[in-house]
């Protein structure tokens, strides 16, 4: 038997030595082995029938380019070294999502981003989402709170839907997750693939429309052979709130002569007669100061790899402790524990697996709008630390005009209102791997996800509102058991058919379990002070305990099969079709079937180009789909007083979001160190999903059916350059950037106004109809030109003449006859036809870029992100409330000449109501130093003075994460959207959320 094999020998090095870790192996047999820490590796293959057939030897090491010979198999030992020189543009690495197999980028038809671990280590952030901002083109994140252990949102080009979310499918080391990525720590993770839409993401069905975002964390597989790594990290430093919003700091009350407040015979002040607000308060107190305060971050990060023989596997330990910028509050914690093995059985046999196991709590602010609400009332001379009657801390009855309840102490709140969130998380991932021959290797995969959460409200009874007066109380709890599965089988047959002529073909089977169990239970009132249990609760009738529960079951179960030809290494052909069967489709409309064709040419490989390394061309088309929500098809009635009532009316036809993507492009590697890349999407979905009202005679409010279509293109350029390289100094510079624009263009109802929490109609202000670009705000406008003016005049809701009216210091139109009197006010813009809603600002940007850049001299690396947002509108709520209390900076008159300060009544204009008004729109233009990391790498020689010479490496540094912020926003940070669960990017509002923070921290990394 020993006379039928070939032994494969060699080593592999670089410039700088020998490569411990590099694989070398035949990939169209399917073995190979793995270089030792000297560079060296052996493996042995079973020639039998494969005798005199000529297959290519590749050695590959991370950061390297691979290297390819062609050898003929013949019994006996065969030696052949291979030296790698450094891939510092990534220019070939190895992708597997979308595709069938492990491929090159050399040879994929459709963008894929990667990410991998040498673009996060150095600025680790808390989710790994955030770690992609600013990295890959047409990847779009925004922070929707700021809270501590709060995820941002992704969106990955153009929108899919027009009130749903956005959110890419997850899958974290094969686990198809709808749990989310807070648990997950940056540190762990190995590499993130991401493909943006269908022409890439038909692989994966009806769930993929928005793209996939795929993670891969640390399993010691690219470790040396016998090698052991131990890495210790530790961050801390400081949280802060790099800008801080302030408020009206005058009044327009009449004072005595010692600066007091005059009043009238009620004890109520005397507002002055020209309403003017430039009177200073009798004292200040630094309110911002006393709610926000610097805050802890730190972390703390272990993890051991280890490869022998057949056998790899990395443990890790995270923890993590975030406190947030507001005052009296714990803020965030978490301890992440992780294990990935991997074990080669045989030549044909080898399994995966691995464990995540994250616990997590979060002491928050009862309603954290409720906290940034209230502060934005505040007269500056209310003292916030100052206690109640009774002694007990930060008072509550703040007495100030007018009395009208939004005011509040947020400290009293933070206090006594306590919030807590806890989850536990644990995901267990198997696979199964078999080759019975050369070409064919079978593979069978188990992934199992579950969270499980707990969320406790309490306000104790006795709790004070502004007026002083005490409440009942409440307590709410809520326990989420979330848990998934998804199980698959495939068969992939790598083939060479001719000598010129390559198939990979992949046959497979997905079933997704999904189960959801929600209970919950409020109390509106309770009878013993300061104890949060249900048994201390009111058992009166009026203010009854009220149960809710909720089970949800989702069966999903999907096949797919997809080719890929080769031809002669530089024309590539993909097909895939793929049909699922899902649950949550409507009962009449259970399957849904996907397809995507796709090609490459590398012009470079038939035409050499002076200059040009590697010229692709690609194209791909690709359907894939959205989802409905659970209820979406079945019938909804709420409990009201006993009786059922009729809600919402159940759709058998119900069928998921069809997205269809054209995408073509170009790739470029040109002068050893650059690389260039160009996508453009044109992106159709159909079908969408909308919850819309039906007739009265059915006896329901609403009914969700496939009623629109939205589309939208972008434009996508990333590059990528070596600026310099010596042994001495690397600078390595990358370039991204995206243009996305949207259109709606089918509406099968009337046209209507939707907004970020469905449940809010304040933020009702994003129009929705047939034509209209996809994030137009609608509202309406004060005059500013002559034009708005004489339209207005015609409408006839103004009168006079043009000549009436004059433009005031602050660019408005006001009457002649009332400038600059105690009656000057904006007047409102109408068309023609009487009517005041229009479209007032659009919250797509011009443009995103982002630009990365590291630097390494010596022992000193430098690493900086900075992304720059160019247009894009938000409407600033946060900002507008305030008016009708006249509590806004730009309300105090003090600094103008006296002939130009204006009324208060002046400024309660723009308060229209509530109602939105171009006056609220401010651009959200930003650049931003999102992360900033310089460490140095400390001698050896150094450590072993201190008689720590047996660490192999040791990094001291400083990380700064969203450490400047350039911007005309008026808020506190320009990189906002919310409130509620819809689409924050397609309707970005500032809604008294919590504002993103900055950090500054320390760094010690260890490794032994």
């Amino acid at each position: 038997m020993e006379a039928q094999n070939a032994v494969f020998t060699g080593k592999v090095t670089s410039i700088a030595g020998p490569l411990g870790g590099a694989s070398v192996g035949i990939p169209e047999l399917g073995v190979g082995g793995i270089t030792g820490v000297d560079g060296r590796y052996t493996f042995t293959v079973d020639v039998g029938r494969a005798s005199g057939r000529s297959v290519t030897v590749v050695a590959r090491y991370i950061g390297y380019k691979p290297k390819r010979m062609t050898v003929t198999l013949a019994p006996g030992r065969v030696e052949k070294d291979f030296e790698l020189e450094r891939d510092v543009l990534s220019l070939e690495q190895v992708v597997v999502t979308g595709v069938s197999d492990a491929t090159s980028q050399t040879k994929t038809a459709f963008s894929v981003a990667v990410v991998d671990n040498s673009a996060i280590k150095d600025a680790p952030m808390p989710s790994p989402v955030a770690a992609l901002s600013g990295k890959i083109a047409g990847a779009s994140v925004v922070t929707t709170s700021g809270q501590p252990g709060d995820p941002p949102a992704i969106r990955l080009r153009a929108a899919t839907s027009l009130t749903g979310r956005q959110d890419p499918l997850i899958i974290v080391d094969g686990t198809i997750t709808r749990l989310g990525l807070a648990d997950i720590n940056s540190e762990d993770i190995e590499r993130v693939e991401v493909i943006k839409g269908a022409a890439a993401s038909s692989l994966y069905g009806s769930d993929a429309a928005n793209g996939v975002v795929q993670i891969f964390t640390k399993r010691g597989a690219n470790l040396a052979e016998g090698q052991t790594v131990v890495q210790v990290r530790n961050e801390y430093g400081q949280s802060d709130l790099p800008k801080f919003i302030d408020g009206n700091m005058s009044h327009n009350y009449e004072l005595n002569a010692d600066g007091s407040f005059k009043l009238d015979a009620q004890g109520n002040r005397i507002t002055k007669a020209d309403r003017i607000s430039d009177n200073p308060y009798p004292k200040y107190f630094d309110q911002m100061d006393q709610v926000f305060r610097s805050g802890e971050f730190m972390t703390n990060y272990v993890s051991i790899g280890q490869r022998r023989g057949n056998l790899n596997y990395n443990a890790s330990f995270q923890n993590t402790k975030e406190t947030g910028v507001l005052n009296l509050l714990n803020g965030f914690s978490r301890q992440n524990f992780r294990v990935n093995l991997d074990q080669a059985l045989s030549d044909k046999l080898d399994y995966q697996v691995g464990a995540f196991y994250g616990r997590s709590t979060a002491d928050q602010a009862e309603g954290s709008a409720d906290i940034f609400f209230g502060l934005r009332f505040l007269e500056p001379n209310i003292d916030l630390t100052a206690p109640n009657k009774d002694g007990s801390p930060y008072n509550a009855a703040i007495k100030q005009p007018p009395l009208s309840g939004n005011v509040s102490n947020p400290l009293y709140a933070l206090y006594n209102a306590k919030t807590t969130n806890g989850r536990d998380r644990f995901t267990g991932t198997f696979k199964l791997r078999f080759r019975p021959v050369l070409w064919l290797t079978a593979e069978g995969n188990v992934n199992y996800d579950q969270a499980s959460r707990s969320y406790k409200s309490f306000r104790p009874t006795g709790f004070l509102n502004s007026a002083g007066a005490a409440d009942k109380g409440a307590l709410f709890q809520r326990i989420d058991d979330n848990r998934s599965m998804n199980i698959g089988a495939t068969l992939t047959s790598q083939r060479q058919l001719f000598s010129w002529l390559n198939n990979t073909s992949k046959l497979a089977w997905v079933m997704e379990d999904q189960t959801n169990n929600f209970v919950s239970v409020n109390a509106s009132a309770l009878t013993v002070p300061r104890v949060p249990e249900f048994s201390a609760a009111s058992r009166d009738p009026n203010n009854p305990i009220s149960p809710g529960s909720e089970t949800q079951i989702i069966r999903n179960q999907n096949v797919f099969a997809i080719t890929t030809f080769d031809i002669k290494d530089r024309y590539i052909v993909d097909g895939l079709v793929r049909r699922d069967q899902s649950s949550l489709f409507g009962k009449d409309e259970r399957s849904a079937n996907y397809y995507r064709v796709s090609g490459v040419w590398r012009v470079s490989e038939d035409f050499k180009i002076p200059g040009i390394d590697e010229l692709k061309l690609r194209t791909s088309y690709g359907t894939a789909g959205l989802r409905p929500v659970f209820n979406a098809q079945y019938e909804v009635l709420s409990i009201s007083g006993g009786s059922p009532q009729k809600i919402t009316l159940g759709n058998p036809n119900l069928k998921p979001a069809l997205s269809k993507e054209l995408e073509y492009g170009v790739n470029v590697n040109f002068l050893k160190n650059f690389t260039f890349e160009y996508s453009y999407s044109d992106k159709v979905t159909s079908d969408q999903i909308l919850n819309v009202p039906v007739s009265s005679a059915s006896g329901y409010r609403n009914q969700w059916k496939n009623a629109g279509e939205l589309s939208g293109y972008t434009h996508e350029a990333s590059l990528g350059a070596v600026l310099m390289s010596s042994r001495d100094f690397f600078w390595r510079l990358n370039i991204v950037g995206d243009r996305t624009r949207q259109t709606i263009t089918d509406l099968n109802v009337a046209p209507f106004l939707v907004g970020p929490d469905p449940n809010d109609g304040n933020t009702r202000i994003f129009r929705i109809a047939k034509g209209q670009r996809f994030g137009v705000i609608y509202g309406s406008r004060w005059i500013t030109n002559e034009q708005q003016l004489a339209t207005t005049i015609k409408s006839g809701l103004l009168s006079g003449a043009t000549s009436d009216y004059v433009k005031n210091e602050e660019g408005f139109f006001v009457r002649k006859s009332q400038w600059r009197t105690v009656d000057e006010v904006p007047l409102k813009y109408y068309q023609e036809d009487g009517t005041s809603l229009m479209e007032i600002g659009d919250v797509n940007p011009d443009f995103n870029l982002g630009f990365g850049s590291n630097i390494q001299w010596k022992a000193l690396n430098i690493s900086a992100q900075f992304n720059w947002v160019k247009g894009g509108e938000i409407y600033n709520y946060t900002r507008q409330w305030p008016f009708n209390e006249l509590r806004d900076p730009v309300i105090d008159q003090r600094g103008k000449p006296q002939e130009q300060r204006k009324p208060t009544t002046y400024y309660s204009t723009f308060y229209n109501n509530f109602d939105a008004n171009d006056y609220f729109v401010e651009n959200g233009t930003y650049v931003r130093l999102r992360e900033l990391a310089v460490n140095v790498n400390v001698p050896k020689s150094w450590m072993s003075k201190v008689g720590l010479g047996q660490l192999s490496s040791t990094r001291l540094g400083i990380v700064g994460r969203n450490l400047w912020t350039s911007t005309d926003y008026t808020g506190y940070d320009p990189d906002v959207s919310g409130p509620g669960g819809g689409n924050p990017f397609g309707y970005r509002v500032d809604y008294f959320t919590y504002p993103a923070y900055r950090t500054v921290t320390f760094m010690l990394e260890l490794g032994y």
